[in-house]
């Protein structure tokens, strides 16, 4: 608690008058780093309309989580790494959320279902699940300031998951 209040430039009773417990500092932490991923998603989809297609609704939900996901790495990289370690009270809060957010893919993929785009025999929720996974994951191996940009990051995993790795016919 001290090492927080110096970073804040307070005295660390201070804090408690915020937060009542270590552990509800950590609830906090997780929650902001899903809340503003799944706030920036939201965002970009309602802008976008449901009007507009499953593959393009796709991508930029993909574009929107990462570049949240690294504008907020402090929040969301805390959330991805220290989530499973963290104090069940603090998780438990969390996983509203947390829910909340993989619904809105859930739904965003029974789109690309409906419109022919995702085979009606994949199991969504492993798809989900490995989605999710390999966008958080690109957080130890991405470099937002390197070769390729969000937009190029994003792109390849719109590409990769809906047409894998095999080569392309129509080229």
């Amino acid at each position: 608690m001290r090492q927080i209040a110096k970073e804040c430039g307070i005295q660390a009773g201070s804090l408690y008058y915020h937060f009542k417990s270590k552990d509800e500092i950590v609830a906090e932490v997780l929650e902001l780093g899903i809340e503003l991923i799944a706030n920036a998603v939201k965002a970009e989809l309602e802008q976008l309309g449901k009007d507009v297609g499953f593959s393009d609704r796709f991508h930029a939900a993909i574009r929107a989580h990462l570049n949240a996901f690294f504008l907020h790495r402090h929040y969301t990289a805390t959330h991805i790494r220290e989530f499973k370690q963290a104090p069940l009270g603090a998780r438990t809060k969390n996983i509203k959320t947390r829910d909340a957010y993989e619904q809105l893919w859930a739904d965003l993929f029974a789109q690309g279902v409906r419109e022919g785009v995702v085979a009606t025999d994949v199991d969504l929720r492993f798809a989900r699940l490995l989605l999710l996974s390999s966008m958080n994951w690109a957080l130890e191996w991405f470099k937002p300031k390197g070769q390729r940009s969000f937009d190029e990051l994003g792109t390849t995993i719109v590409r990769i998951f809906l047409n894998g790795c095999s080569a392309r016919t129509d080229e």
